[in-house]
């Protein structure tokens, strides 16, 4: 129970950097914010996935790892999308690396880093608590 409550809150310490603006900066484009990666159906499944895969009571804790994992990894997934696409849509038309760059503000680079330390500190705790 207590794994439990600590990967319920270093999760949702880790998706806090969403909450801030993580692309703009073009003229006439207002500031986007990081739920984006949330509230997109990748974002949702893998937040689901996650919570299920913590809370969730299977014949197996492997399945627990795997539905945990696959959540943790979709938030980066997530983020990495639409840091390629969010402008496309609504500036560019295009897809282009270079724009992606130049429109992403430190925000998103934190928020990344958090999601990536996520399934690091995850792997970690479950590799040396086997309750």
């Amino acid at each position: 129970m207590r794994k439990k409550i600590i990967l319920s809150i270093l999760f949702i310490i880790s998706l806090t950097p969403m909450l801030l603006e993580q692309f703009g900066t073009v003229k006439g484009v207002q500031a986007v914010s990081g739920l984006m990666n949330l509230f997109n159906p990748l974002g949702v499944l893998s937040v689901l996935l996650f919570i299920i895969g913590v809370w969730g009571t299977f014949g197996s804790k492997k399945a627990n790892k795997i539905l945990c994992l696959l959540g943790l990894c979709g938030i980066v997934i997530s983020e990495i999308y639409n840091f390629f696409t969010w402008h496309i849509y609504t500036i560019t038309g295009e897809f282009s690396f270079i724009t992606s760059l130049n429109f992403v503000f430190p925000e998103f680079y934190i928020g990344l880093s958090a999601s990536i330390i996520m399934i690091i500190v995850y792997c970690f705790i479950d590799k040396n608590n086997k309750n």
